[in-house]
């Protein structure tokens, strides 16, 4: 029902000869269900087009190439010096990104960073935990462009009165449901995941569905009401959070590895609320003693380990004293 990812592999939802005769490798035409916006000079977008092509992949933009010369410090001027392929092309999306961001609600150029981590393992076992700022421009541009695209084709759905699998958030927490409602915390009305349906289940059923207001000679999977649909929601909502859990376990293991491999005994750590602390660089979120009272939340003290068990993921930290941000 979905991809599992860990260090140094994954387990894929589909088979690998179906996800190599989808994916969208350069030097062949793949199959693909596309989607066109005329966009003028004031970034505001036009009806869409969708159409079910075989599209030519000419070339692959790998984003660890791109970002270092692709990011806040460099790469954004359009006066600049090109550094890789579609580089102006890039620089126009990103400036695409920001104004649908404004448009959502969404743009927050002071916001504090976020980031997202990766694992990996080399042959000897050692591990290496890599850091990447969310919000960088590449994420920025790409995250813009998938909203783009699965907000427009769920309100296609919900304008045929067509269900699907919704990602929805008219209050409260985000939930699935089978029928379209507001998503307050991306500022959109309509929001379901359809772009990456060789590894979630909900994007595929979404396709499918999706490709019946495309194609005439297509039939929808699911009509509303249908129980089936309930049952395949309630699966992948298990599927998905089980997931889930499974990757802040993971997560968690792997950085107190890193932590015992690196022989650390004092670590710096950002203050979430009365114990709970976050480890600086590593995505792991634990608990902590003798912190003050009076310690506001999102400041960072250092830490002394007290105790350190990776197969058990146990990790007892002391206070030691505040520290200034670095």
């Amino acid at each position: 029902l979905s991809t599992v990812y860990f260090p140094g592999g994954k387990i894929t939802m589909l088979p690998e000869n179906w996800i190599a005769a989808f994916s969208l490798d350069a030097g062949a035409y793949r199959p693909s269900i596309s989607i066109y916006f005329d966009v003028d000079n004031e970034f505001n977008v036009g009806t869409p087009t969708c159409k079910i092509e075989a599209v030519n992949i000419a070339e692959n933009l790998r984003i660890q190439t791109i970002e270092p010369h692709f990011n806040a410090e460099t790469g954004l001027d359009e006066a600049g010096e090109m550094m890789f392929a579609h580089h102006q092309d890039l620089i126009w999306f990103y400036q695409f990104a920001i104004a649908l961001q404004k448009a959502r609600g969404k743009y927050e150029p002071d916001r504090a960073p976020q980031y997202d981590y990766s694992i990996e393992l080399d042959e000897e076992g050692n591990v290496s935990v890599v850091r990447r700022e969310r919000g960088s421009p590449i994420d920025t541009l790409v995250s813009e462009m998938m909203i783009l695209a699965n907000s427009t084709w769920a309100q296609m759905l919900d304008e045929n009165e067509l269900p699907g699998l919704f990602r929805v958030q008219p209050a409260g927490k985000v939930r699935m449901s089978t029928k379209s409602e507001p998503h307050i915390g991306m500022g959109v009305q309509h929001y379901g995941w359809f772009t990456s349906p060789l590894r979630r289940a909900a994007d595929y059923i979404n396709q499918k569905q999706l490709i019946s207001l495309i194609d005439d000679t297509a039939e929808p999977l699911y009509q509303n009401s249908d129980a089936e649909l309930f049952a395949a929601l309630r699966d992948f909502d298990a599927a998905y959070t089980a997931y889930a859990d499974f990757q802040r376990q993971m997560e968690a293991y792997w950085s107190l590895v890193y932590l015992q491999q690196q022989g650390t005994s004092e670590l710096t750590a950002t203050i979430l609320k009365e114990d709970l602390v976050r480890i600086e660089g590593l995505p792991l979120v634990t608990r902590a003693t003798g912190i003050p009272f009076d310690a506001l939340p999102k400041s960072q003290a250092l830490f002394k380990i007290t105790e350190l068990d990776a197969e058990k993921q146990f990790i007892a930290l002391n206070y030691q004293k505040a520290v200034l941000p670095g």
